[in-house]
């Protein structure tokens, strides 16, 4: 952004051609914001002359230039782009002298990249023998501003808010903002205004969500003539092409006080209706640039009582604008939501100097002030104009924001003792308001009121207090001083179970680590039907697709399943990451560890990883004797599938979830052949914190333990751990049991109890030992003979 050195001194009361610019930048630089670069610019205006416009032909132009005592004949200009009002019968033109000839002055002559001539220009018969020179700002320093460093302070994009940094910093007078306003009564009104006697218009706000404040000015009458040479010269010094007096005096409030105002034509108004809403999806619009756009139902316009004018915040339309013949103007200034005109720009690809500001969120308190220095700027050129007697405003004035702090709070912060009389008088200089009190302790502390300008975005909470005064009080006066840390004990357990979980599952189970991100993908969850009802929206969402805190990490590894299913037809992939879910309307983090194993033409064998989640837990110190598996009897997430998914327990606490994945939510992946997955979700938390068992030293048998194999055919709505837990009972010389094989098939039978049955085959393998001895023959097959009898309750038939 560029901004006018000389423009931001008629600010301050200060002659600008004085201040030393190296120190300036170099203060700004170090309080305020990045200043990228400064130089002086100075134009030769030897070289320009200025001419009455005589006679147009088809062939050209004849323009008098007084100054040079004759006429000279000019080619053709662009009357279009002119905007010559028809009441203007001689307007002037700058030209310049080149060579032994004569052009037509150009904006590229004025350092601005847009092309095209230099306007006509509102010149006086007087002034025109040479005088007019010194109307024309010719000699100024420019400043170009990163408008990164710049996003968080909506009162600096005007060139009134960098002379109140300024002002501040070089302790400079700031000269009172009314001496720049034209005092107006306001009639206020919630959402539709009544018109009045000198204001027959209607303001309706029916979006107030997207615009907080809309304030409106009728101007009856208004001379429409050539843009001034002062106000033309400092447009084309910040590289904005000037057009007429009107369109002109809405484009210097916005550079001047940082808030873009829009002129409409009153006379092409349906109904002296002003409607701020919602586009209708599919309506159309002509835009100043020239473009035809299709609106969308997101996008804000401002409309008439049938179609819309402009889309606010971005661009004007271009029937309802201003126009050379226009006499009558209806002035827009008003405030709109930041995001819904951040995406509409981004939709159509249209980025415009308003846009850039109504992006910033801007203070709607300002929108009387701009539109108060609008209608100074007509009376200070000499416009005739009959203003109606009142401004109408939608939405009132923003209540102040106070915020108290306490001088030992500043002190703190800042890490050394500061004089209160400076942190008054500092903040006073930026404008804010504080009154100095005592607490019950007669300790010092300041009620701040904050100005609307830094209150719509930039200060908040006391902590920009400090942020303030201690920029104020100037960064070079902190005494660097290394922090004093004190050392504590760190309990690294949890690190060190991550890395084993991270260990195991890479190495142990062969799975790969994913990384996702943190948010749901929007359209990967729609497609799979998914809608997470807890989940914590986002108050500034990264992007549309983007807006929701994940609940769980198994829908990224799908989403990582469906990326790489071409490329493999079998992946293992884990995740330890966070999720956010609501607790009483409280966004709470926790901990998880999830993991997917995908196969193609394939199934996954459910007691495999069972098997591998049991070991993750021992590999971690927990006891496997208490980790229980159940059937899962509603409740979990629709990527598990039902009947086929088990809850985990430790020692009756809920530790996750485990089960086959949905063929439904398998089938959206787009693998478009037969597959099959295993799914699970480990509490993180618990995982990595959770107190361990102190380990017990078990001596080993002198003598060899041995195993027996028991086959079974076991009805479908027995649970393996069920039996599991039965068989390890049955005798003391049991030492382990566990799951070695099993057989599955839909529409196996087997009589069992006299009726035909749906089973499955399971075999467990039995280890045996005794301290004392080597187990004989008899003793094992005892065994065996009460585990059969024990099972066989369960209507479980023994395969012999």
């Amino acid at each position: 952004m560029k901004l006018s050195l000389a423009w931001i001194f008629d600010h301050i009361d200060a002659d600008w051609k004085k201040q030393d610019i190296k120190n300036l930048v170099a203060l700004f630089n170090q309080t305020t914001a990045e200043i990228e670069d400064f130089y002086t610019l100075s134009f030769d205006m030897s070289h320009f002359f200025m001419g009455m416009q005589k006679q147009v032909s088809s062939q050209g132009i004849v323009i008098d230039v007084p100054e040079l005592g004759k006429e000279i004949n000019m080619p053709a200009r662009n009357t279009t782009e002119d905007m010559i009002p028809p009441s203007v019968k001689t307007p002037c033109f700058m030209i310049k002298k080149e060579g032994n000839g004569f052009r037509w002055a150009t904006l590229a002559d004025f350092g601005v990249e847009k092309g095209g001539f230099v306007p006509a220009l509102d010149v006086a018969a007087c002034d025109m023998n040479g005088k007019w020179r010194s109307l024309f700002e010719a000699e100024d320093i420019i400043i170009e501003v990163d408008n990164k460093s710049i996003t968080h302070r909506p009162d600096m994009w005007g060139h009134r808010g960098f002379a109140r940094e300024i002002a501040a910093f070089l302790r400079l007078p700031l000269r009172n903002a009314k001496s720049f306003l034209k005092e107006i009564p306001v009639q206020t009104f919630e959402h539709e205004s009544q018109p009045t006697a000198s204001t027959p218009f209607i303001i309706k706000n029916q979006a107030p969500k997207a615009c907080s404040r809309f304030v409106g000015c009728y101007v009856s009458s208004i001379e429409n003539k050539p843009t001034p040479l002062l106000t033309a010269s400092r447009l084309l010094k910040v590289g904005s092409r000037p057009i007429n007096a009107l369109v002109d005096l809405t484009n210097y409030v916005m550079y001047d006080w940082g808030l873009s105002l829009h002129a409409y034509d009153a006379t092409v108004i349906d109904q002296k209706q002003i409607v701020v809403r919602m586009a209708k999806e599919g309506e159309k619009i002509h835009l100043l640039d020239d473009t035809k756009r299709e609106l969308t139902d997101r996008d804000l316009v401002i409309a008439d009582a049938k179609k819309p004018m402009g889309i606010a915040g971005v661009m004007g339309g271009f029937a309802d604008s201003l126009h050379s013949s226009t006499t009558s103007i209806f002035i827009e200034s008003a405030t709109f939501d930041a995001g819904t005109v951040r995406r509409t720009a981004q939709r159509y690809k249209i980025r415009t100097e308003a846009s850039a500001r109504f992006e910033k969120t801007l203070d709607p308190n300002q929108t009387i002030e701009a539109m108060q220095r609008f209608l100074k700027l007509v009376t200070d050129i000499g416009l005739h104009a009959k203003i109606a007697d009142e401004m109408i405003s939608v939405g009132h004035d923003t209540k102040p924001h106070v915020i108290e702090v306490s001088h030992e709070f500043l002190e703190r912060r800042l890490g050394m003792p500061i004089p209160e009389d400076q942190i008054i008088n500092n903040l006073s200089r930026l404008e804010f308001a504080v009154l100095k009190s005592f607490d019950a302790h007669k300790k010092v502390f300041y009620l701040v009121t904050v100005p609307s300008f830094r209150a719509s975005k930039d200060i908040r909470i006391k902590e920009d207090i400090v942020e303030e005064v201690v920029r104020c009080f100037g960064f070079d006066k902190i005494e660097p001083k290394l922090p004093h840390i004190m050392r504590t004990p760190f309990d690294f357990s949890p690190v060190s179970r991550m890395q084993k979980i991270k260990d195991n599952l890479a190495r142990a189970a062969d799975m790969t680590e994913q990384q996702n991100y943190a948010m749901f993908d929007e359209n990967f969850i729609t497609n799979l039907g998914l809608i997470p009802d807890v989940s914590v929206q986002l108050l500034n969402p990264v992007s549309e697709n983007y807006r929701r805190m994940i609940t769980s990490l198994v829908p990224g590894l799908l989403k990582n399943i469906k990326e790489n299913h071409v490329q493999q037809d079998s992946m293992s992939f884990f995740e330890c990451g966070r999720i956010w879910k609501k607790q009483a309307e409280r966004p709470v983090e926790n901990k998880s560890v999830a993991g997917i194993v995908f196969k193609k033409r394939a199934t996954v064998n459910f007691y495999d990883w069972k098997f591998i989640i049991n070991n993750l837990f021992a590999t971690l110190g927990f006891n496997i004797s208490k980790i229980t598996w159940t059937k899962a009897e509603g409740g979990i997430d629709p990527w598990y599938q039902t009947n086929q998914t088990a809850v985990v327990r430790y020692d009756n606490k809920v530790v996750g979830v485990a089960g086959n994945a949905d063929s439904g939510i398998l089938n959206k992946l787009d693998t478009n052949v037969p597959c099959d997955a295993f799914v699970f979700e480990l509490d993180g938390d618990f995982l990595m914190t959770a107190p361990l068992p102190l380990p017990h030293y078990h001596g080993i048998s002198k003598f060899q333990e041995t195993y027996v194999d028991i086959s079974l055919f076991v009805p479908l709505k027995l649970e393996a751990a069920t039996l599991e837990k039965t068989i390890i009972q049955t005798s003391p010389l049991i030492k382990n049991v566990y799951l070695v094989d099993f057989f599955e098939k839909e529409g196996v039978q087997q009589l069992i109890e006299g009726v035909n049955q749906d089973v499955r085959a399971l075999t467990f393998r039995i280890w045996l030992g005794r301290d004392e001895k080597t187990l004989e023959k008899a003793e094992i097959d005892e065994v065996w003979q009460r585990v059969s009898a024990a099972v066989s309750s369960y209507g479980v038939k023994v395969r012999m």
